[in-house]
């Protein structure tokens, strides 16, 4: 396969930190080719420079023989270059037809949309690929990897030749998965070139021709995949050190928790959403919940924190039932809530570090009815420390830090509220495998301090590692739970997840 892409002695300081130092291989025409690294590696610096968002320090591009010139979106889009970024840039109010054609794509003798022909060209990239939609379906109604898809055939609708998936299946349940990866070969089989950025080491090992591997903004060696390639020997290229054992900090303890019961929920029910939902969470426990997508347990996550109203039910703090179940009552009485969206839900994302970190805790950082800001930098810094977050300084905005800094900043500003009881949904998701044992870590050391947890995740792997106990959702209602030193495998999870009838009876 001929070069299409090279990266010559690509470069990128932002301030003291270098992001990007002197860079270079190439990338061939109609490959799936991976980018691999930790974050903070530099991939996220380098797709930015490669679709025009960023200009590199030094060092160049050559796309299909020329020279870039110029660094921006317009440039990267005349040059054949789509990016699908991980937060999806949809129209949810407009028709699938109409985002994957979006403004004058096709207009009549009187300068009006051809909505005939729109739809007619939509639905025969639709089928093409595949989907199972129709070009008049509003995007609000579909899935996110229905969405993903949706964009990703904008892209190919436009005649680009190298389309960018950063994080592609981040969201999507397995189904999701498997008809992205059909069409990635489908997009490779017309000779359309895929730069294909994922932590999921399976994903890359099945989906890509070849893997650069990046750490700390320096380029490690780009191996071709040719099935001799292990997991081990990709981690390891992408942490520089040998790694053993799980890649999940695991808890040493067996068998069901049996301290007392902090937190309880009875019979919460959602007309047309979850019905019957209850469970106990013991102290010094990690109660995780698993289910497919569509199972209802998002909903669950959100309804136990009174971010979401149930139609009925009962909640219990340490026995006392609660005349109110709502997020200003639990955080006044030490329960804490990770979202699982740190960048829309989560976090501050144009407000410094500082900031994000002292919110929680104004009262406390206050002397009478002034903010002292010795107090904040003071508190600030502690917990920057204590959860190990790589930044400049506190005064760093969270938007230009990597995915598991601001995860681990999440972390660090609830545990600054003092915590008895810690809600956490996808602990992990987006993050690289050096951060996200550092996150079990955390998860585990609040356990050994007497804390609480529920952990709700889409990883198996991760649940069964870190849970006392997991409860299983399938049809909007909890189908089970496993122990751990138990029934707690992966094959008894995904038997109740998948509704079973066998389990079931």
């Amino acid at each position: 396969m001929a070069d299409f892409l090279e990266i010559r002695n690509l470069s990128k300081n932002y301030g003291i930190v270098r992001a990007l130092k002197d860079i270079t291989f190439s990338i061939s025409r109609g490959e799936v080719h991976a980018l691999l690294g930790e974050n903070g590696a530099g991939k996220s610096t380098l797709i930015k420079i490669i679709s025009g968002e960023e200009a590199p320090g030094s060092g160049s591009l050559v796309i299909n023989g020329e020279e870039v010139r110029d660094f921006n979106p317009a440039r990267a889009m005349a040059s054949g270059i789509a990016m699908v970024h991980q937060e999806l840039a949809v129209f949810e109010n407009m028709s699938v037809g109409d985002n994957i054609f979006p403004g004058t794509a096709f207009l009549s003798a009187g300068g009006f949309i051809n909505q005939r022909k729109t739809d007619r060209e939509a639905k025969a990239l639709i089928d093409l690929f595949g989907m199972h939609i129709s070009p008049r379906q509003k995007m609000d109604s579909l899935t996110m990897g229905q969405q993903q898809i949706v964009e990703i055939l904008r892209c190919v609708s436009t005649g680009r030749e190298i389309i960018l998936l950063d994080e592609p299946t981040s969201g999507l349940n397995r189904e999701e998965v498997g008809k992205l990866m059909e069409i990635i070969r489908r997009l490779k089989g017309q000779g359309i070139t895929v730069v294909y950025i994922s932590h999921r080491i399976d994903e890359i090992k099945e989906i890509s021709d070849r893997v650069t591997v990046l750490r700390d903004g320096n380029y490690v060696g780009t191996y071709v995949n040719d099935g001799k390639l292990t997991e081990t020997e990709l981690i390891s290229r992408m942490v520089g050190r040998e790694l053993s054992g799980t890649l999940y900090s695991a808890r040493t303890e067996d068998g069901i928790a049996t301290g007392e019961v902090v937190f309880e929920i009875r019979n919460f029910s959602k007309k047309n959403s979850v019905a019957d939902i209850g469970f106990s969470l013991h102290k010094g426990e990690v109660l995780g919940f698993f289910g497919l997508e569509g199972s209802g347990t998002n909903t669950v996550s959100r309804m136990i924190y009174g971010l979401e109203a149930a139609d009925s039910g009962e909640a219990f703090l340490k026995g006392q039932k609660l005349k109110k179940l709502s997020p200003d009552v639990l955080v006044s009485a030490g329960v804490m809530y990770l979202n699982n969206n740190r960048k829309s839900a989560g976090l501050l994302l144009n407000s410094a570090a500082l900031d994000n970190l002292s919110l929680p805790r104004l009262k406390q950082l206050s002397d009478g009815f002034f903010i002292n800001r010795g107090k904040m930098t003071s508190h600030a810094e502690k917990y920057i420390g204590e959860f190990n977050i790589v930044i400049p300084s506190v005064y760093q905005i969270p938007r230009n830090l990597s995915g598991g800094n601001q995860q681990k900043l999440m972390f660090s500003i609830c545990m600054g509220n003092s915590p008895e009881i810690v809600i956490i949904n996808e602990p992990t998701r987006g993050i690289d495998v050096g951060a996200k044992g550092e996150i079990h870590r955390f998860i585990l050391e609040l356990i050994g301090k007497g804390l609480s947890v529920i952990v709700f995740s889409s990883e198996m792997p991760e649940l069964i590692s870190l849970c006392d106990r997991v409860v299983v959702m399938a049809k909007n209602r909890i189908f089970g739970e496993v122990h751990k030193g138990g029934d707690m495998t992966q094959e008894k999870i995904m038997a109740k997840a998948a509704g079973s009838a066998a389990v079931e009876a």
